[in-house]
């Protein structure tokens, strides 16, 4: 059984609880088909293999990021101005009004990333603070979350926003002082602006996924899960993939409700691949936590504002039956206990009639309950531990001392026996490095170094295995990826160091290799 790559001399972490250590790995076609001693791996040895030393190094099965918005990591990098880390709203004006001059015409100017929290304002821009930036081209402005966006009086104007007009299910038009809207538009109202912006072609999303996956692949991630894919995108994926040009493992979820409808879209068709899979759909049940949209049974602090509850269960049920009878996993976006009360009412239903995968995204205010019900129905925890660096300031000011300190409760998850996967929802957050979603979920600091729920934290092994075998399990797809083992595919990384049984807060960790079916896609 000759091997056409071998390493050894390494710390393997295998993230496979039969083995779980080793000090060398062989790749034949795209697999590992050894992993050992480095006596044994050394023996598979022909003339034509590649032999690399990892000098001690450790060696981790390839990152998986199990919900992160490639297409949108990759627009940020190439056609929309990012705005993440503005202190002021007037530092956002200056940006985008040299943005504007940078790129003259008459077409839509989009930004995408502030938040309020960090701003000197501390609060949420207007239309009036976008139209001292121009008035004579359409502006809309995302909020960090997506949950949020602010249109200029031009954008709104082309959209045909008026104070009498239907807004969607779930979805709000905030008012100004004088009754009128005053730009700001939340969760499925986002679809009364955006549905009016110019779609991106075929050669932009290919341009904007590749940019990510620069990064991604720098990062040591080698499996991603793009959530909340539209049509066009979709086809997208299907064509690179059949073309050849993915080079990270993606799980495409499209969306069945989009922003501004009220009815499903068409499922989509089935599609299995070494580099696409397409067998989950995508549903939002609220908003975002640091954006107070998440729908919660009690108010945030300091208001009697609860959220925005974007599904019921009369809604919900009969479109999710509908996928899952067609064979399709199920993931869905809740973050409040009003939403996720909302979706395991419905995940109980669906469990009691299928199989399919079932998977919550983010799961901020779970109760014991709800993780209780949850290991008994087999379902997925897939969240976002960067949150809690770079999102904590905002947890703190818009939830009361008992919630904050049980706002993404990793330790209690995994007590409960609820597998957990790991992500970071970039670009929500401008730091998409798995080290650093695992430094958050072992220490919990926000920016500031304040600690939230200290009891929640975790161990490096424990965040190691969200960020791969969880994730893959939570993938549906943990037979292919996710550890180091006879028969899966080598998607393997090296790092710059031997890891310990922990590691510091500040601790210089990163990736120096990444390989994808036993090629080396990065090197540092």
């Amino acid at each position: 059984m000759p091997a056409q790559l071998i390493i050894y001399n390494g710390d393997v972490l295998t993230q496979n609880s039969k083995q779980p250590f080793a000090e060398a790995i062989a790749v034949d076609s795209d697999k590992f088909i050894a992993i050992g001693s480095n006596e044994e791996i050394l023996r598979l040895k022909e003339t034509n293999t590649t032999v690399i030393d990892a000098n001690g190094k450790t060696i981790l099965p390839g990152f998986i990021d199990a919900h992160i918005h490639i297409w949108k990591v990759g627009n940020l990098k190439t056609f929309l101005l990012d705005v993440r880390g503005v202190g002021s709203i007037e530092e956002m004006q200056d940006k985008l009004t040299d943005f504007i001059k940078q790129n003259p015409g008459i077409g839509w100017v989009q930004a995408r990333g502030f938040n309020e929290a960090n701003m000197k304002e501390q609060r949420l821009p207007t239309k009036e603070d976008l139209d001292k930036i121009t008035t004579e081209r359409p502006l809309y402005l995302i909020r960090t979350c997506a949950h949020i966006g602010v249109a200029n009086s031009k954008a709104m104007e082309i959209s045909g926003i008026t104070p009498q007009m239907h807004v969607p299910t779930g979805g709000e038009v905030r008012a100004g002082d004088d009754g009128k809207p005053n730009g700001i538009f939340t969760e499925t109202a986002l679809g009364l602006i955006t549905n009016n912006i110019p779609a991106y072609s075929a050669k932009d999303y290919a341009i904007m996924i590749k940019a990510a996956e620069d990064e991604l692949l720098s990062y040591g991630i080698t499996s991603a899960t793009d959530p909340a894919v539209m049509p066009d995108l979709l086809d997208c994926y299907c064509k690179l993939e059949q073309q050849g040009k993915l080079r990270v493992r993606v799980n495409a979820f499209p969306i069945r409700v989009p922003d501004g409808g009220e009815e499903a879209l068409p499922l989509p068709s089935m599609y299995s691949s070494n580099y696409l899979n397409i067998n989950t759909v995508k549903f939002f049940a609220d908003g975002g936590l640091s954006s107070q949209t998440s729908a919660m049974n009690l108010p945030y602090k300091n208001s009697d504002y609860r959220g925005v509850l974007r599904l019921t269960e009369e809604f919900f049920y009969p479109i999710a039956k509908q996928a899952a009878d067609n064979g399709f996993g199920i993931a869905t976006h809740a973050i409040g206990d009003r939403a996720i009360d909302v979706v395991m009412n419905v995940y109980e239903k669906i469990r009691s009639q299928s199989n399919v995968n079932l998977r919550i995204e983010h799961l901020g205010l779970p109760s014991q309950r709800i993780l209780e019900r949850m290991q008994a129905l087999n379902i997925h925890c897939v969240s976002q531990s960067v949150f809690l660096k770079e999102l904590g300031k905002n947890f703190a000011l818009y939830l009361d001392e008992e919630r904050l300190h049980r706002c993404y409760p990793y330790r209690s998850i995994l007590n409960a026996g609820v597998n957990l996967a790991f992500s970071s929802d970039a670009p929500v957050v401008k730091d998409s490095n798995p080290v650093t979603g695992i430094k958050a979920a072992m220490y919990r600091k926000d920016a500031a170094g304040n600690v939230i729920g200290p009891q929640e934290t975790i161990s490096l092994q424990d965040a190691l295995r969200a960020y791969t075998l969880g994730a893959a399990s939570a993938n549906n797809n943990a037979n292919d990826v996710g550890s180091i083992e006879v028969g899966k595919k080598a998607d393997f990384i090296l790092l710059n160091k031997t890891l310990q049984n922990t590691i510091t807060e500040n601790e210089d960790l990163y990736v120096t290799s990444t390989y994808v079916g036993g090629k080396l896609l990065y090197s540092r």
